[in-house]
């Protein structure tokens, strides 16, 4: 729960966490609209870490996939001294879409203001 102030009494009123939409002020009985705060930095935070997190599991499935399909004495050889050369490479990239999004959100809430 967490409290907000009508904007027409300016007394407290509890919300539920996460909840948003048009209200009614328990005190003075007039509707009033509660925003999401869409530009919060701990869910954008999430988010990107999230999208971190599925770049990542992709790339690591497309290196396994590789590795099956050229054998097990091929991945052995070869591909798994590739795959360490490269894996200093490979995490900047996924960090890439998440950066991505932080940037386009960042100058989109920047517009806004």
């Amino acid at each position: 729960m967490f409290e907000v102030q009508c904007p027409n009494c300016d007394k407290d009123i509890e919300l539920e966490d996460g909840m948003y939409g048009l209200f009614e002020c328990p005190h003075c009985n007039v509707d009033f609209l509660w925003e999401r705060d869409e530009y919060s930095i701990g869910e954008q935070f999430k988010n990107a870490g999230l999208l971190f997190l599925i770049t990542t599991s992709v790339i690591f499935v497309i290196v396994f996939v590789i590795m099956l399909f050229n054998g097990p004495d091929g991945a052995i050889e070869w591909t798994f001294y590739v795959l360490a050369i490269l894996s200093p490479v490979l995490i900047p990239v996924a960090l890439i879409p998440s950066c991505i999004y932080l940037l386009r959100n960042w100058i989109k809430m920047l517009k806004e203001r």
